[in-house]
């Protein structure tokens, strides 16, 4: 789940732009890795060790990957090394990357201002439960006996009510912690299965690791590789974690007699359509074609739910904050009105 956790998506992508774009013009992989760091200089100590890790023998991805770039772009460019399709990898994941930074541009930009008319809403409610509560509960006591209902209400307010969101907000962070801390202790599969039995994300990250699948899938076939050879291929121990899971899955099955369809249909972190593709792709042998075209249109739905949630996100939020205030002018404005009425 690191692909939301990034905070410099925008510049590692466009540094995977710049680079396909000078791969494509004849540089080497280290020359254009240096030209890079001339043109962006603080980025060239990253690059540097880039430049380094690559010297050793080691693959574009893996110096990706100690870099920090997202996971789910070094195992594309990881495969990307072995279908041939490298350039446009490259180019694919920088695209990719831009696109992420935009979304999470937006997303700031949705909470930012809330945000902060929120922090300054329950700063106002812990000032009037520290300098006006204590008014209303000397005045009432000396215009009535005992408690009343507006006295009540305005304690609910100011006292219990700022109270009750610390505490949400104390279970939420505690929730977090927990799911976080119990996610580390999974391997590869299960903390990706995980991920999809959240309710809100589980939509996304199934689109995520299909789309995912579907694209290395692809281009491997696409390079003329066999589905038996594909699986292999997603076995090797260079491979990622997720894929040998999967991998050692279908082998398995591939040994007891069960078809390539049938050992995906048993993974819950794929959509059922990539099934129903891959059966409709042996069928009339465009399999690798209509892979790729899933692949794309996997991103294109992931894009429009997260439009979709954003147009949702703001006015939730500001419906929140507009119960607030006028929780805040009632707890003043009620005990006033009672006060007239009692004179």
């Amino acid at each position: 789940m690191d692909f939301s956790l990034r905070n410099n998506w925008r510049a590692d992508g466009e540094f995977l732009i710049r680079l396909a774009d000078l791969l494509s013009k004849g540089f080497t992989m280290e020359e254009a890795i240096s030209f890079l760091s001339i043109t962006t200089p603080k980025d060239a100590s990253r690059n540097s060790q880039m430049i380094t890790t690559l010297s050793s023998g080691a693959p574009f991805s893996e110096a990706l990957l100690q870099a920090k770039f997202p996971s789910f772009v070094c195992t594309q460019l990881h495969y990307a090394s072995k279908h041939g399709y490298f350039n446009e990898t490259v180019q694919e994941t920088g695209d990719h990357l831009t696109r992420k930074a935009e979304q999470q541009k937006a997303l700031r930009k949705i909470f930012q201002y809330p945000l902060i008319l929120f922090a300054t809403v329950i700063i106002v409610f812990f000032l009037l439960r520290i300098f006006l509560l204590p008014k209303f509960d000397m005045l009432f006591s000396q215009l009535t006996h005992g408690e009343n209902q507006t006295t009540n209400f305005t304690y609910f307010i100011l006292e219990k009510l700022p109270i009750i969101f610390l505490i949400l907000l104390g279970l939420l962070f505690a929730l977090c912690t927990f799911f976080l801390t119990k996610q580390r202790k999974k391997n590869s599969y299960e903390r990706a299965e995980l991920y999809c039995k959240i309710p809100i994300i589980k939509k996304f990250m199934r689109l995520h690791y299909s789309q995912i699948f579907a694209r290395e899938c692809g281009y491997l076939l696409k390079s003329g590789l066999s589905i038996n050879d594909m699986v292999q291929v997603f076995s090797l121990n260079d491979s990622p974690p997720l894929f040998q899971y999967i991998s050692k899955a279908i082998e398995k099955g591939f040994k007891e007699g069960v078809a390539f369809t049938q050992s995906l249909g048993q993974f819950s972190i794929f959509e059922k359509e990539l099934i129903y593709i891959i059966q409709h792709g042996e069928k009339n042998g465009q399999l690798a074609e209509e892979l790729l075209f899933y692949y794309k249109l996997c991103h294109q739905k992931s894009e429009e739910k997260t439009e979709k949630i954003f147009s949702f996100i703001q006015p939730a939020v500001f419906m929140i904050i507009g119960i607030l205030i006028v929780s805040i002018y009632l707890s003043i404005l009620f005990p006033m009105f009672s006060m007239v009425n009692s004179i």
